[in-house]
């Protein structure tokens, strides 16, 4: 594999619960003899949509800001990438803004999937893993909302969202560190992730 996978942390808080998770995976993806580049998503700069729909009609649909900023640097790790990971907070139901932001800018992946482009359309179906977690312990639909906006945004980029991992009642700073079970369960998930994108010669 010559290109690494792509760990996004989404939170605003940095060392929180979900960077612990991030990290983690990392981890699982290391004893299993891989390696992954972290992205901290908070630290790029970017501009969000303005609805602008200009990327309808760009050379390769690109966004006008796309030499401004990030964010199209960021899209292409997505689409050179084995598979990537996402971990985030939920905030009110869904994910942080700076995550919602990236995904918004990603108006020109549809576009461009939409126009049947052939550098996105020719690209092999990859996976995507992503781990949410919330403070609040209850909620029958916590994840629904932020699972679907990241399922719908990575499938324009031919990546597909495997079932989240989904933590509930996660809020004080040690929380997910406190619970070996949890951190069993990324650390597990990071192995089987890379030796997934070993299997299938990605």
């Amino acid at each position: 594999m010559e290109q690494l996978p792509v760990i996004f942390k989404c939170s605003h808080h940095r060392q929180g619960n979900s960077d612990l998770a991030a990290d983690l995976f990392l981890q699982g993806i290391k004893s299993a003899g891989g390696n992954a580049e972290t992205i901290v998503l908070g630290d790029m700069d970017f501009k969000h949509c303005i609805g602008c729909l200009k990327c309808r009609t760009t050379e390769a649909h690109r966004c006008i800001f796309a030499a401004q900023d990030n964010a199209q640097e960021l899209y292409q790790k997505i689409i050179d990438a084995p598979f990537t990971f996402f971990s985030a907070p939920i905030y009110f139901y869904h994910l942080p803004s700076r995550l919602k932001t990236f995904i918004d800018r990603g108006q020109w992946a549809f576009e461009a999937t939409a126009d049947k482009s052939d550098f996105m359309f020719d690209l092999a179906e990859r996976p995507a893993y992503a781990c949410m977690v919330a403070g609040r312990p209850q909620g029958e639909k916590l994840f629904e909302g932020a699972e679907l906006s990241l399922k719908f945004f990575l499938r324009f980029f031919k990546s597909k969202l495997q079932p989240a991992i989904t933590f509930r009642g996660i809020d004080e700073p040690h929380d997910l560190k406190n619970s070996q079970d949890k951190c069993a369960i990324m650390t597990r998930s990071g192995e089987l992730a890379w030796k997934r994108t070993l299997k299938d010669g990605c």
